[in-house]
C-alpha cells in the first residue's frame, strides 16, 4: 500500500528526524568530551627521595591506584598517610571470634580526615593494608579496615618507601594475614 503525505505533514515529518538526529549528536560529542575529560584526570604523582607523593583523582579508587603505584614503581615495603575527599567508602573491623570482616558502606560527602596503612608482599605479590577515618557533613566520624575508598574530590596522599621487604603469611590461630620476618 502506497501511503502519500502532504507537503505540510512531510516537513514536519523531516524536521522531526533532525531533532533526534541533532540530539544524538549532541550526545555523542558531550560523550567524547567527557571521554577526553575523563582521559585527562587520571593520578598523579612524583617521586621526591624515598617519598611519593600522589594525587587521586575524582571518581578512582584509593586502594586500587595505591597498588598500581607499587607494581609500577617496585615498592615492596611502604607506609602510607593521607587526607582527601570520598564519595563512598567501605571499612569495616576484624570479627575475632568469628576471623571475618564486617564492614559498612557510607555514602556522600565524606572528608578523609586520616588514611594510614602499608604496603608490602605476600607470596611475592603486592599487599596493601590500609585503615581509613572519614567525616560527614555532621562531624560523625566512621572508620577501620578500608576495603574500597572512591575519590569524590581529591585524595592528597604521602607513600614512604622503606628499603627492604616484608612477607606476609596467613595465621590459621588469628585469622589474618600477618608480617613475617
Amino acid at each position: 500500500m502506497d501511503v502519500f503525505l502532504d507537503k505540510k505533514t512531510s516537513i514536519f515529518l523531516i524536521k522531526s528526524m533532525k531533532t533526534p538526529r541533532k540530539e544524538i549528536a549532541r550526545a555523542l560529542r558531550y560523550m567524547q568530551d567527557y571521554k577526553i575529560k575523563k582521559e585527562s584526570m587520571i593520578m598523579e604523582y612524583k617521586k621526591f627521595n624515598n617519598q611519593y607523593v600522589i594525587r587521586i583523582d575524582k571518581g578512582e579508587e584509593i586502594c586500587a591506584k595505591l597498588k598500581e603505584v607499587a607494581q609500577k614503581e617496585n615498592i615492596k615495603l611502604a607506609y602510607l598517610t593521607g587526607i582527601g575527599a570520598a564519595g563512598k567508602v567501605t571499612a569495616g573491623v576484624f570479627d575475632t571470634k568469628e576471623k571475618v570482616f564486617k564492614g559498612h558502606t557510607w555514602e556522600g560527602d565524606l572528608e578523609i580526615v586520616s588514611i594510614g596503612g602499608n604496603i608490602n608482599t605476600m607470596n611475592g605479590e603486592t599487599y596493601t593494608h590500609f585503615h581509613i577515618s572519614v567525616a560527614d557533613e555532621a562531624g560523625n566520624v566512621y572508620g577501620g579496615h578500608l576495603t574500597e575508598a572512591v575519590i569524590s574530590g581529591t585524595g592528597e596522599l604521602v607513600l614512604t618507601e622503606i628499603e627492604g621487604t616484608v612477607d606476609r603469611k596467613f595465621d590459621e590461630e588469628i585469622g589474618l594475614n600477618l608480617f613475617e620476618f
